[in-house]
Parts: structure tokens; C-alpha cells; sequence
């Protein structure tokens, strides 16, 4: 038997269970998340097939898994690349082979970039500016190292996070071209605000609106002599509405390797493709309050108003209606006989991303059995 330190990360499966076991085995600890593994690799194949078809480049947005053993799936299926949110998310998924990183978030602090030295020597990372300090900070960085680091420019399509003012890329584009050490490499962008609107039209419209500006900035970059080699757009949700002839190269899509609730509210899959669950036990039972081990440090605190907090598989319209720390509650009519204390139930994902943040693993599942672990390498990695 292993012996654990006491400071050790607690998994729901113990290191020296061997595999294949059956998933509702009680060796499997809960709360624990399970995906389907013929899920995950249907809804991978559909993505590509998509990207192949309309001429784009595949770069899978990995913090919707943040799994090594994931993203070497995607980029086995024809991924050119991956893209990260950090700069230890893109340490910690160097070990996926991907030889093309694109860090979509502006770094601001020299500790920061140091964790990107080796991907950075190698010229297997890209970064991200919407500012002439955080351009300034790069130039600084890629002059240290003696290397040459290619910058994309972020571009505010409507989110309203970051990003530069589309009638201001210009400027600051030409600033990177003219920076030590940087090479301009294209633009890229995030139409978040597509979980914002309800209606199929609305988020058709964003997504078009997404394309139309892209494609705005890039005529206008050109015509101004520089090249612009990457156009970067397309989520999950807004990836189906854009074209090959829109001028886009390469989109973004994440939480469709898992979906969840979220992205199913929005058109962007269907109960089917949902691949992950979170296996839980029911603790506490009162009438038609059904309580389970999965709090908010499990499920996180994302919500929506149909779902809730998540659904709960086989008891239609059962939603989580409060979390705390360590407890899920939902309502169950007329519980008697058909859930008792003990039971284990899997609850489907509203984020599934932040789910990922929180687990030390998660189990593949395929033909009713945990055939596989999968390390989740870049959880809790925000640095």
C-alpha cells in the first residue's frame, strides 16, 4: 500500500488501484469528475473536420481541460497548435509536444515571462499585446534572451475586456513591428460576449460582427505594408458562423472537447456531447431536499437561470438551487423510493473550464468502466 504525506494533493482514486475498474466502483471517491472518453474524441474530430473544411488552422484553447494527455488528442487529430492563458498554463503544457503556443493574455511583470524562457528560446510561444507597456515589457524580455518573439495584437470586437479599439490597431501594431527583439505575427480575438445574448440570430450577429472587424483591421494593416500572417478569432460558440472567406487563418475553440450547460444554451452543442460529469454521493435527505458532497469548491459558483448550479442525470428538472463549500442542494419530487442517502448521482457542468481548475485528475470512462486517468498538469495555474 502507499503511504501518502499528509500534505500530499488528496485524489479520488488511489494511487495503486489498477485499471480498467467499473465507474460506480466504490474505490472511486467522490466527488470525482468523469468524461467519456468516446465523447471527448467524437466532439475532437467534429471540430477538425469543421477547421479542415473551411480552411482554418485548429488551435484548441487548452484551459478547458488543462490536460497534457488531452491536448496531445487534439493535436493527433490534426491541431496546428494550442492556446493557454498563462504564462505556467504554457510551462505546464510545453510537455504536450505542441511546437506552436499562443499565450492570449497580455503579461505584465518580468516573473511572469521568465517562467517562458524555454518556449520562448525555442520559438514555440507567441504573446499577446494591447498596450505599448506591455509591448515595451516584451521587447525588454525577447532583448534579454536573445531571441526574436513573435506578437499578436488583441483587438476588442465588442467584449469589452481587453483589447485595442479596432480604429487603433494600426498603432500599436506598428509599434511591435518597430520593437527589438518582436516580430508583428497578426491580430487575434475573443467575442466573449457571445454567452451575453440568448437568441440563435443574437449569436449569429456576434460572430459575424467578429468577422467583419477582423477582416476590417487586417485590410487596413495591409494596406499600410505590413503583413499579417495570423487572424485569430472563434470560440466555441462563435467558431460555426465564421468562413474561410472571411480572412480569418485559425480559431480558438476550447470547451468543446467536454461542453457544458453553458455552451449548450447557446447552440453550441447538445445534451449528447456533454463528455464530463461529476460523480457525487447523496449525504442528506429531507423531504424533497436532496443534498450531495459537491459544493461550490466542486462545481464552482457559475450558474445560469435555467440550470442553475448544474442538472443532476436522471431526474428531469432536478437543478441545483444552493451551494456552500462542501454541499450541493437540489429538490427532487416525491424523493420517496426513488434516491436515498448513500446513492451516487452525476451532475453535468454549467463551465465546465473552471471545473478543471479545481481536480487533480479526472477519469476517463468508456463502456461503463474508468479506463484511464488523466492528469489535469495545469490546474490551479493562474501565474
Amino acid at each position: 500500500m502507499t503511504v501518502r504525506s499528509a500534505n500530499a494533493l488528496p485524489r479520488p482514486l488511489a494511487d495503486e488501484v489498477i485499471l480498467p475498474m467499473e465507474a460506480d466502483s466504490l474505490e472511486l471517491d467522490t466527488p470525482a469528475v468523469l468524461v467519456d472518453l468516446d465523447v471527448v474524441e467524437g466532439n475532437i474530430l467534429r471540430m477538425q473536420a469543421f477547421a479542415d473544411q473551411e480552411g482554418f488552422r485548429l488551435r484548441p484553447h487548452v484551459k478547458s481541460h488543462k490536460s497534457v494527455a488531452v491536448a496531445r488528442r487534439q493535436l493527433q487529430a490534426g491541431a496546428m497548435g494550442i492556446c493557454v492563458s498563462s504564462a505556467s498554463e504554457a510551462a505546464a503544457m510545453a510537455a504536450s509536444g505542441a511546437e506552436d503556443v499562443l499565450l492570449a493574455y497580455p503579461l505584465v511583470g518580468s516573473r511572469k515571462m521568465d517562467r517562458l524562457d524555454e518556449l520562448a528560446v525555442s520559438g514555440r510561444v507567441t504573446v499577446v499585446t494591447d498596450s505599448e507597456f506591455v509591448t515595451e515589457g516584451y521587447s525588454r524580455y525577447a532583448k534579454s534572451l536573445g531571441t526574436v518573439l513573435p506578437v499578436l495584437v488583441e483587438v476588442d470586437t465588442g467584449m469589452n475586456r481587453v483589447g485595442v479599439d479596432p480604429r487603433s490597431v494600426a498603432t500599436l501594431a506598428l509599434d511591435v513591428a518597430r520593437s527589438d527583439g518582436l516580430r508583428f505575427a497578426g491580430i487575434m480575438t475573443h467575442a466573449g460576449h457571445a454567452h451575453d445574448v440568448a437568441s440563435h440570430a443574437d449569436i449569429v450577429r456576434v460572430a459575424r460582427e467578429e468577422a467583419a472587424i477582423m477582416g476590417a483591421v487586417r485590410e487596413e494593416l495591409e494596406a499600410l505594408g505590413l503583413e499579417v500572417p495570423i487572424v485569430s478569432a472563434g470560440s466555441t460558440i462563435t467558431s460555426p458562423y465564421l468562413r474561410g472567406t472571411d480572412g480569418i487563418t485559425e480559431i480558438r475553440p476550447g470547451t468543446y472537447v467536454y461542453n457544458d450547460l453553458r455552451t449548450m444554451g447557446r447552440f453550441a452543442c447538445t445534451a449528447d456531447t456533454i463528455a464530463a460529469s461529476m460523480l457525487s454521493t447523496v449525504v442528506s435527505i429531507n423531504g424533497d431536499r436532496v443534498t450531495v458532497d459537491a459544493g461550490s469548491k466542486t462545481l464552482t459558483t457559475s450558474r445560469d437561470e435555467v440550470h442553475g448550479y448544474g442538472t443532476v442525470d436522471g431526474f428531469a428538472g432536478a437543478a441545483f438551487t444552493r451551494l456552500s463549500e462542501e454541499h450541493g442542494v437540489f429538490s427532487v419530487a416525491a424523493p420517496s423510493g426513488s434516491i436515498a442517502v448513500g446513492d451516487r448521482v452525476r451532475i453535468r457542468p454549467i463551465h465546465v473550464c473552471v471545473w478543471m481548475d479545481l481536480q487533480p485528475e479526472v477519469y476517463g470512462v468508456r463502456g461503463g468502466k474508468v479506463v484511464e486517468r488523466i492528469n489535469v498538469d495545469a490546474m490551479r495555474h493562474s501565474l
